[in-house]
């Protein structure tokens, strides 16, 4: 599943609809953009602001690109993807080795239909 997700949204950017947008006013004389300075510089460094300039209803969208949605899933970097997609195939390919060996070990006497 983490290949899946990795190849397919890690680079994409996030444009996020109306009602998924946290909204606020912030103090009195200040920009969205000063009153979130350290939110987005810590914790928040994942959010995107739409309107830093200005000074009521701010729009926040809480990621900015794919790759930090999937930080939440434990996909961090992109060549998660890559091990994901060899844990499958080494996956298969041993599925099918171990039903090759198991019928190279069946004996002339298993190998008869009574």
């Amino acid at each position: 599943m983490g290949s899946l997700l990795v190849f397919t949204t890690f680079d994409e950017v996030v444009h996020c609809k109306q009602s998924e947008f946290a909204r606020f006013n912030p103090p009195s004389g200040q920009t969205c953009a000063s009153y979130l300075a350290n939110y987005l510089q810590g914790m928040g460094h994942a959010s995107n602001l739409i309107n830093p300039e200005a000074t009521s209803d701010c729009h926040v969208c809480q990621y900015t690109r794919g790759s930090d949605y999937l930080a939440t899933l434990n996909l961090k970097e992109y060549h998660y993807g890559w091990r994901d997609a060899a844990i499958c195939v080494i996956f298969a390919l041993s599925g099918y080795a171990l039903v090759f060996g198991l019928m190279k070990l069946r004996t002339k006497a298993s190998k008869k239909a009574e």
